[in-house]
């Protein structure tokens, strides 16, 4: 590579190859973090869901609590038929 204009194509061509990579990295880092916010935002609300369960009485059973909530929902509408 004797030519300088070779020399420059070659190292414009280099630099080119290593931003690339970098921007892969950098992206991949960034959707990895997505990833781990999301996790930990659903584990926040799947804990502060069950605490609820938990403080109704019902323990870990989420099955009677949504059926629980169900039959008030229920009721309530059935109330407000009845009142009018």
């Amino acid at each position: 590579m004797s030519d300088p204009m070779q020399y420059l194509q070659a190292r414009e061509h280099a630099e080119h190859e290593f931003g690339a990579q970098y921007d892969d990295i950098r992206e991949r880092y960034a959707a990895e973090r997505l990833d781990m916010w999301m996790y930990d935002a659903s584990e926040e609300a799947h804990h502060e869901y069950m605490n609820k369960v938990y403080m109704a009485g019902f323990g870990d059973d989420w099955f009677a609590y949504e059926a629980h909530h169900k039959q008030l929902v229920k009721d309530m509408e059935d109330m407000d038929d009845h009142n009018e």
